[in-house]
């Protein structure tokens, strides 16, 4: 199968089982509320019902965040705790998911429910884990090797050098290897996902060796099934920081569109997110 067959046919998946659209940004928005909680009781309790609580509607001015930073001393240290936190439960949260997702391949023309969702999620849930951890490792291992020891290792060499424009290219090109290191590995992760669900009784070690052997063997295709959607979860970012009026941002009402419109963006993203996982599906199913 080409790219171009493996992509229109994701695409179509995708709009088959875009009810798994709605459960990853809902799931994701509660992790995300209660992310928030803390941080808005923490505020509303310092401000109350003053005219800075209606102020702090449109931004939060520098004078103010001081004030909070010394008079509420460690708050701001605890928050960034628990958004560091709940941002690393995302990863087993949205691993689980995965699996449900996935299963919805098989059959796209059957009736979505809800249940059936979770008890596919269930169902490849420890098996997506144990493959999560392998996953960590290897990010582990290419930012270790690439960002931290070649990092450091052309920090050093180049030290003494009189032009700063060389020294600029070289650590951008250690920045490149990073990047083109941590989507290689998403690459095998996703094939490994497809991988372990489409063929069950698959184990972890065993979905993610098979994934390194097929995206080695079929780089360029599966690169290109892999790129284009993410892109165009990416492309979403850019259009939402260009379009968006920043400067009219000062009333409740326009912070309300913009909650709106920053929702849309994240349903869009996870739409093509979906989107990925099912190019990715037809491409792997058509090349077996």
């Amino acid at each position: 199968m080409t790219s171009g067959a493996a992509l229109k046919k994701g695409f179509k998946l995708a709009r088959q089982t875009r009810a798994t659209v709605w459960v990853l940004f809902l799931v994701n928005l509660g992790v995300a509320a209660l992310a928030s909680l803390p941080i808005y009781r923490g505020i509303l309790s310092f401000t109350g019902h003053s005219l800075m609580s209606q102020e702090l509607v449109s931004g939060f001015p520098l004078e103010w965040l001081t004030d909070f930073a010394i008079n509420s001393r460690g708050s701001l240290e605890r928050y960034a705790t628990i958004i560091t936190l709940f941002g690393l439960l995302s990863i087993p949260v949205n691993t689980v998911l995965a699996g449900g997702v996935l299963a919805r391949f098989r059959e796209p023309e059957e009736s979505f429910s809800l249940g059936g969702f979770f008890h596919d999620a269930c169902r490849y849930a420890w098996r997506l884990l144990r493959l999560m951890i392998i996953g960590l490792v290897c990010y582990w291992i290419v930012l270790r090797v690439l960002n931290q020891g070649l990092g450091s290792l052309l920090a050093k060499w180049t030290r003494d050098w009189q032009d700063d424009r060389q020294v600029f290219w070289v650590h951008l090109g250690v920045g490149l290897l990073v990047v083109l290191g941590v989507a290689f590995v998403n690459l095998v992760m996703d094939y490994a996902r497809v991988k372990l669900v489409m063929d069950d009784g698959t184990g972890a070690a065993e979905a993610f060796l098979a994934s390194l052997g097929f995206s080695v063997g079929r780089l360029r295709k599966a690169f290109v099934v892999y790129a284009v959607p993410s892109l165009c979860g990416l492309a979403l970012l850019g259009v939402y920081r260009l379009v968006v009026p920043w400067t009219l941002i000062q009333q409740p009402l326009a912070v309300a569109l913009l909650f709106i419109g920053q929702q849309l963006i994240m349903f869009g993203r996870y739409w093509f997110r979906v989107a990925t996982w099912a190019s990715e599906w037809a491409y792997y199913s058509g090349s077996k």
